[in-house]
Parts: C-alpha cells; structure tokens; sequence
C-alpha cells in the first residue's frame, strides 16, 4: 500500500510541477535583477571599504594635526608663527628708563 502511494506522489510530481520550483522563463525573468542586486551590494561593499580606509587615513592625519599643534603651543608659538616675547619687569623698567619703548598711537 505504502509503494502505491509513493509511486501516485512520484507521477503527481512528474505532472504537476512543485510550485516552489519556479519554470526556466521565470528564472529568465528573476535573472537579471538578482544580478543587478548582487552588483548593486558588491559596489556598495567596495564604497565601504573606501569609506573605512579614508576614514582610518583622516584619523592618521588629525592625529599627526593634534600632535604638531600641542608641539607648537607648548612650545611658545603662536598662530601666526611668531614667539611670544615676555618681558620681565626689571627689562620694562630699563626700557622705560632709556626711553626704548614703542608707543602706538591710535
């Protein structure tokens, strides 16, 4: 009895394709947008990648940025490139004495 109704199910198969199993004209059909999709992650995959690369690259570069701009200003530099002169009170107090100190007039 089992073998008769799995050679029914076997001829019923052979007839009636599975729906599951789609034809050759629907694989034809479903073909090229599975490709365009898979092309459409591979280039979005090769964007990030990019992305990832650039962004290690920029944190490098602002590292290095960081690290020359504290050198710079705990090294007395100023923005404009130019040292910080101080002077002491005892250098003002000669420089006043000798009438060596320059004036802006506004």
């Amino acid at each position: 009895m089992e073998k008769e109704e799995a050679k029914a199910k076997e001829t019923e198969a052979e007839d009636n394709p599975a729906e599951d199993k789609p034809t050759k004209e629907e694989q034809k059909e479903k073909a090229p947008s599975t490709q365009k999709s898979e092309d459409i992650i591979s280039k979005a995959n090769t964007a990030a990648a990019r992305i990832e690369e650039a962004t290690k690259e920029l944190t490098v570069q602002l590292d290095r940025q960081e690290a020359m701009k504290v050198e710079e200003t705990l090294g007395g530099k100023t923005e404009a490139g130019q040292g910080k002169v101080e002077i002491t009170p005892e250098e003002y107090a000669k420089k006043v004495m000798a009438n060596d100190i320059e004036t802006t007039t506004t």
